[in-house]
Order: structure tokens, then C-alpha cells, then sequence
């Protein structure tokens, strides 16, 4: 935040600031005084490899995260994803989120990864007993990318969320082929 005064600038920023090069301290003083607010390149890639390497996981209230659902323990498919894909290495927390029923919409965000936390969210439309395993293990499978892959800026300062080497890996899950074709097929019926 920035509160402009008389005889000084005040700005309040995050932590992540005090190791900052001269350069990027330079475009945010930049930004701070444009109009309209467009950051360059250099901030948004500074801010986001910064948030990447956030860690708030001493904040996340473990007791609070369910993994239990009504057709599958997302915790139990995790760790099988981990061994399976990535020998066991990481170490992240998983627990479902939002309703059983669906609502009426033409988007539905499966899965959710939040950097700070080391948090994977499940949308709970996926906890079906008509939902194959391998499409929640695939879901799983892709929002730990998020991590093994993390999101990059490209030159023109816009946000590469699925990489290239995001999608190859993608692409190794073992019933890859099964789980985007179902999902495709069945999408309509359980989703929206």
C-alpha cells in the first residue's frame, strides 16, 4: 500500500522486498508512480519466483484439512502419487474443498495449488463414487506440478501457468490418455 503525503511516500510491501536488487527496487518506485498501475517484467518476475519461495506452512492448521470423503481419501491417493511419480520427495498438504452438489456454471476448477501454504485443494465434485480413481489421482498428480513446475514469467510479463516441461510431465501420468478422455466425455454430466 502507498500513502502519499506532503514531506514523504510511505509504502508498505511484504518481506520479500528487503532482498530486492537495485533493479527492482527501481521498478517499483516506477510503478508506485504510474498511471495507469502496469508493472514491467522484471517486478512480476520478482514477485512471483518470491511467492513461490514463500512459506507459510507453520500457519496452515493441519487438523482443519479433510482429506476423508464420501468416496475416496485424498490423502491415501497423494501419497500413492508421490511414491509412484516422484519417489516420496514431497512434501505437501492436501485436503478437499467446496460441496458435494454442483451448481450451474460453464467453468469448474478441479484442483488448486497455493505456493505459500504447500497446499493442493480438491474440488469436492470429484469425491463420486461414478468418478473413476485415476481422475482424482490424475488431479492430484497435476496440481503437485504446480510445484515440481512452478509458474514462470515470460518476457512479455505474462504468467506461464502450464509450461512446456509442465504439460511433457503432465503427459507421464500413467493413465493420462483414460483421464482427459473422460473427463471430456463426462464432463457435462457432473460438472455444470
Amino acid at each position: 500500500s502507498v500513502k502519499w503525503e506532503p514531506d514523504a511516500t510511505k509504502v508498505s510491501m511484504h518481506r520479500m522486498f528487503l532482498k530486492a536488487p537495485p533493479q527492482v527496487l527501481d521498478e517499483l518506485a516506477v510503478y508506485l508512480r504510474r498511471k495507469p498501475k502496469q508493472m514491467s517484467p522484471i517486478l512480476k518476475t520478482f514477485i512471483e519466483e518470491g511467492w513461490q519461495n514463500l512459506d507459510y506452512t507453520h500457519l496452515l492448521d493441519q487438523t482443519n484439512l479433510p482429506t476423508q470423503g464420501k468416496a475416496y481419501n485424498l490423502l491415501e491417493i497423494y501419497e500413492e502419487v508421490n511414491q509412484e511419480y516422484f519417489d516420496g520427495e514431497h512434501k505437501l498438504f492436501i485436503s478437499w474443498y467446496g460441496r458435494h452438489n454442483k451448481k450451474y456454471r460453464s467453468q469448474v476448477t478441479f484442483g488448486l495449488f497455493y505456493d505459500p501454504l504447500k497446499l493442493i485443494k480438491i474440488n469436492r465434485l470429484l469425491d463420486n463414487e461414478r468418478i473413476p480413481k485415476y481422475v482424482v489421482a490424475f488431479t492430484v498428480y497435476h496440481e503437485m506440478l504446480h510445484h515440481v513446475c512452478p509458474t514462470t514469467m515470460k518476457e512479455n510479463g505474462k504468467r506461464d501457468i502450464h509450461s512446456r516441461e509442465f504439460k511433457q510431465k503432465e503427459r507421464e501420468f500413467r493413465e493420462y490418455p483414460q483421464a482427459k478422455q473422460w473427463i471430456k466425455d463426462h464432463f457435462n454430466k457432473f460438472f455444470i
